[in-house]
């Protein structure tokens, strides 16, 4: 047996506490403020000042409103900043329930297939729970992005605009779970009894088909073809008739996804730098593109960065916004808070740390939008364009230092070019085999 707590440690307890001078100030400040508003500091309000010597132009931020879907707000916002610029179409957006009906769809095709693949399992298995855990959610990565975008092109948001299932998915998402929940117990079944292979394809046909409508009826009917017109800065008219969403993406963004890749920093020691990583059962169109991961050293991902905002193009990126963040002020740092102080305990681990023992992972997808270098060409702080309304923020804009970014910034989206020869190498010599991660290794969380 274990030591329990008696009235004797109890006591020591209490009598420690009263050893703190200002024990009693502190506790009335937590009492009646919280935690974070008790222990925020000055300091970091004065050093997150959003003045950038980078700063790209990019215009009203959008907002994902009660959904998950920050990782497609950041690819879709990364796509229409060269669109606005170059067409001249102030505040324009890209459908994002477009994208969100076929990431529905292939996440649901995609859980069926691995349904089916796992069917020898018995319940129980590590890999069974983590399935039916959540068949599908809101979350994503940027090759799940590629993959549909690819697949399915882009629409104006005009085209395809936000239903009350889009602006908050939690009604959809718990139907549709349980509706896949429920198809998984046919389909391993139909494995197990040994029916035919095409039988149990026609099964899962028909459970896509009933999903298909559940998503038509909740997001709406993806258009095959369209037609779109509006009015630019200068107020000239433009108009494009009987025009396919693919063939929207290629005439009016064509941003080349083939080089733009996934870059980690994972400094953990199951993943060794300057290698490639995929993670088993993460993904969403199935024969579409994989997961891959190129886990960099902090500098080399760091600079990647630089020189893609020096180049002009904003950087997509993954992070854990839940660490040293207020949304109100938009202030991302790892000084905002002085928690160490506040209670007077050493709080801090490092990186690998929080990724080993489940304290950090990636939940939220952002744009970089800009960066202060010092005299030495050294960053400071970056500019981020979030996914969270107007009402946030520097209107929506939150200020990332540095040391926040070393700290909790855990992918980057990056134009190979960006990148040293030989990372480029790397990458060309391993995305076909790239070394498989569990499915519940933190590389594989869901923005």
């Amino acid at each position: 047996m274990g030591q329990a707590i008696d009235s004797a440690v109890l006591n020591k307890f209490n009598a420690d506490f009263n050893k703190i001078p200002a024990a009693q100030v502190i506790k009335n400040s937590v009492a009646n403020n919280g935690i974070y508003k008790s222990s925020t500091t000055l300091q970091s309000k004065i050093a997150m000042d959003p003045t950038f010597s980078i700063e790209l132009e990019t215009g009203k931020v959008a907002d994902q409103k009660q959904s998950g879907l920050c990782w497609v707000f950041a690819a879709l916002n990364t796509l229409r900043h060269p669109m606005q610029a170059k067409f001249k179409i102030k505040d324009f957006e890209l459908s994002q329930g477009y994208i969100f009906f076929w990431d529905k769809l292939e996440k649901s095709n995609y859980f069926y297939e691995n349904v089916i693949k796992t069917a020898d399992l018995k319940i129980g298995d590590r890999k069974i729970d983590f399935l039916m855990t959540t068949p599908q959610q809101d979350g994503g990565q940027w090759d799940l992005i590629c993959g549909l975008l690819e697949k399915y092109g882009v629409v104006p948001k005009s085209i395809m605009p936000d239903t009350a299932s889009r602006i908050n998915s939690s009604e959809l998402n718990h139907v549709l779970n349980s509706k896949l929940r429920k198809d998984a117990v046919q389909l391993r079944k139909l494995v197990n009894d040994g029916v035919s292979l095409s039988e149990v394809e026609a099964t899962k046909e028909n459970m896509l088909s009933e999903v298909y409508r559940m998503l038509v009826y909740t997001i709406g009917e993806p258009p095959t073809k369209f037609n779109w017109s509006y009015r630019d800065d200068n107020q000239q008219f433009h108009q494009v008739e009987n025009i396919t969403p693919q063939e929207f993406y290629k005439q009016y963004i064509n941003l080349n996804l083939a080089d733009h890749i996934s870059t980690i920093n994972a400094p953990t020691t199951d993943k060794p730098y300057n290698h490639v990583y995929t993670v088993e059962l993460l993904g969403n169109v199935v024969g579409g593109r994989q997961v891959r991961h190129l886990n960099l050293e902090l500098q080399d991902f760091k600079q990647a960065a630089i020189k893609q905002l020096q180049a002009g193009e904003a950087v997509w990126f993954g992070s854990d916004i839940a660490q040293m963040s207020d949304r109100k002020t938009g202030i991302m740092d790892t000084k905002l808070y002085d928690l160490n102080g506040l209670f007077n305990i050493d709080l801090n681990m490092t990186k690998a740390q929080r990724l080993d023992y489940g304290e950090s992972m990636m939940n939220h997808a952002m744009v970089i939008t800009g960066v202060d270098l010092n005299n030495d060409q050294q960053p400071t702080k970056w500019k981020v364009e979030n996914s969270w309304g107007e009402k946030v923020g520097n209107k929506g804009y939150f200020v990332m230092s540095d040391a926040w970014f070393d700290q909790f910034v855990y992918q980057l989206v990056i134009d190979k070019k960006y990148l040293p020869e030989k990372l480029q190498q790397v990458y060309e010599q391993e995305k076909d085999a790239p070394k498989v991660l569990a499915p519940w290794d933190p590389m594989g969380a869901l923005a």
